[in-house]
């Protein structure tokens, strides 16, 4: 029992290594002789070339909550905030004719109960702010930080993008990160689960119902390579990068 233990914690150690450092590491693994002791001694490094030869590449889905600066926080907003202005008028081109810059001064700092339509507050904007919530945390945040940037991120369109047509709306402000991290909750768990499935068509749909998962930023994707070469030796590697 001690030397499973120990082999296990040996496996653990390696995996938080590799998870720190896959850029200076690459592709390697530990493999052990099964015959032999679990002492560290007896571990070996082996090459890219070799997991290739021998391994089938998988990959599993996660999310990853990191600590991040101030730089990558307005960086990350900023992003938000460029691609909700050129949103706000491609889904709605009247908005160009409606609004003014006049009309952007005189609702500069105000804030109204909006008069919209059911389908704008309960479904439109829930929806936005799922993605809102979805985009966070395909960066690394947490729950409650992806909550928080989302909220952020709201407050700064209501009071600075939308209001070239209408003031900001309470509403809005609080239904968008609100019930949108509700909603993107949802779909996380959901599309984790289908990523994860091993099913061809499950995984097409997790990416539909989580389309950030296909993007470069996506921090939460583990290579996973198991290798067995016989008798004598097995090994899996984890392989992180963010």
């Amino acid at each position: 029992m001690r030397k499973f233990v120990n082999h296990i914690l040996l496996l653990l150690a390696f995996f938080h290594i590799n998870l720190g450092n896959t850029a200076e590491l690459g592709l390697k693994t530990l493999v052990a002789s099964t015959n032999d002791s679990f002492a560290p001694q007896n571990y070996r490094m082996i090459s890219e070339e070799e997991i290739v030869k021998t391994s089938e590449l998988k990959y599993h889905y996660h999310y990853l909550d990191r600590y991040h600066s101030v730089g990558e926080n307005f960086k990350n907003l900023g992003i938000i905030y460029g691609i909700t202005w050129g949103l706000y008028f491609a889904i709605q081109p009247d908005a160009w004719k409606e609004g003014s810059w006049a009309k952007y001064k005189e609702n500069f700092g105000k804030v109204v109960f909006d008069q919209d339509e059911p389908y704008w507050n309960w479904i439109i904007h829930p929806i936005a702010g799922s993605q809102l919530y979805l985009f966070y945390r395909a960066n690394g945040y947490s729950k409650i930080d992806a909550l928080g940037m989302s909220f952020i991120s709201t407050v700064l369109f209501e009071f600075t993008v939308e209001i070239y047509t209408e003031p900001a709306s309470i509403q809005d402000i609080f239904q968008t990160p609100v019930l949108g991290a509700v909603l993107g909750l949802g779909l996380e768990t959901a599309s984790l689960y289908l990523l994860n499935s091993g099913v061809p068509g499950s995984k097409f749909l997790g990416h539909i119902l989580n389309i950030y998962t296909l993007f470069w930023f996506y921090e939460g994707k583990i290579k996973v390579i198991p290798m067995y070469d016989g008798p004598k030796s097995a090994a899996i590697t984890f392989t992180e990068t963010f």
